[in-house]
């Protein structure tokens, strides 16, 4: 899905990060050993995972990213018209996860909150639906949380998965902008559910019936998508978008590791520092990754960035913004006592 929303922007993002940083031998001594670390930060760049506390859930992570844009980017909690939560890691099944925000942040009532269950590609899709309220005119500010708290639905025993994925929240305020527009290309691929999938985690039994419930991963469907589907997603949204490869400052995407980021800038043939990645102290940490990366290298002037998110779903979406005057906070900590 190709669209144009105009007279939008984003005006801050904010990210937070759990208190403990861990090594991989620190965090899972069953899975890896000292001799094999070189090897693996080699091929994922993941050196030290970012984990959070039993007691600390997505919420509370996106929660204190939030305080921190109130408190400063000198946005008043009254001007909020809408609040969207995206992650895969919700407090509960129900109630929606927004709701008990709006409580907890000190919202009005007048607030319109829902969640949005999506893991890699969830920022920039909550960006589209953020924009889309602001196009709408029935909102002048949107509160857009990303966070996901992967390493709690991790199984122990799974290299595959445990020595990747980190946790994080993030905050973003979208609101209405009298020059800017924003570029989108949505796309869905639900015929590959299976490729990144909780199995057996709820209602249906998925064949072939194994799953416990931990995020599996099929990495070769994962690496076909990448290397196929992503591109073809980017091209499309540069030519939709009239913009050339040279114009874009930076493809800020989805931080699923090192090497798939090398392969997927192969592939559209552009140099690998124009796919930055900065994940390398905090893991993968899905529905989060893009607006933390932003907050970590806290780039100025951007004329015209792409935002790529892909993953699970499967699914992919990217947008093409102008964040020239978009504040990126420095990233704090949960524990931290300042806001």
């Amino acid at each position: 899905m190709l669209s144009e929303i105009k007279n939008v922007r984003i005006e801050a993002i904010s990210a937070c990060l759990p208190d403990k940083i861990l090594s991989l031998t620190e965090y899972a001594p069953n899975l890896i050993t000292e001799k094999e670390v070189k090897r693996f930060v080699k091929n994922t760049g993941f050196l030290t995972l970012a984990i959070a506390d039993n007691n600390v859930t997505a919420s509370d992570l996106c929660q204190k990213a939030a305080e921190n844009i109130f408190c400063i980017a000198n946005i008043s909690k009254s001007e909020i018209d809408a609040l969207i939560f995206v992650s895969q890691t919700p407090d509960w099944y129900l109630p929606a996860t927004s709701h008990y925000l709006q409580h907890k942040l000190g919202l009005s009532e007048d607030v319109l909150c829902f969640d949005i269950n999506e893991g890699c590609s969830g920022y920039v899709q909550g960006l589209y639906l953020a924009s889309v309220l602001i196009q709408s005119k029935q909102c002048k500010k949107v509160l857009l949380l990303a966070g996901d708290t992967i390493s709690k639905i991790t199984n122990p025993n799974d290299r595959a998965t445990r020595l990747i994925f980190g946790d994080a929240g993030t905050a973003s305020i979208i609101s209405d902008s009298a020059d800017k527009n924003i570029y989108f290309n949505i796309n869905t691929y639900g015929d590959r559910y299976q490729a990144i999938i909780t199995a057996n985690s709820r209602h249906r039994t998925t064949p072939p019936n194994t799953g416990d419930g931990h995020l599996c991963l099929d990495g070769m469907a994962i690496m076909d998508f990448t290397l196929n589907d992503v591109p073809l997603n980017m091209q499309k949204l540069m030519q939709f978008a009239d913009v050339a490869d040279k114009e874009i400052d930076y493809y800020i995407c989805h931080q699923a590791n090192k090497l798939i980021l090398n392969a997927l800038a192969d592939k559209i043939d552009i140099a690998h520092d124009k796919i930055p990645f900065a994940a390398g102290t905090t893991g993968n940490t899905s529905s989060a990754s893009i607006p933390l990366l932003l907050c970590q290298n806290r780039y100025e002037n951007l004329q015209k960035v792409m935002l790529c998110g892909f993953g699970v779903g499967l699914a992919c979406a990217s947008c093409i913004a102008d964040l020239s005057d978009t504040k990126t906070l420095d990233v704090i900590n949960y524990g931290s006592s300042n806001i």
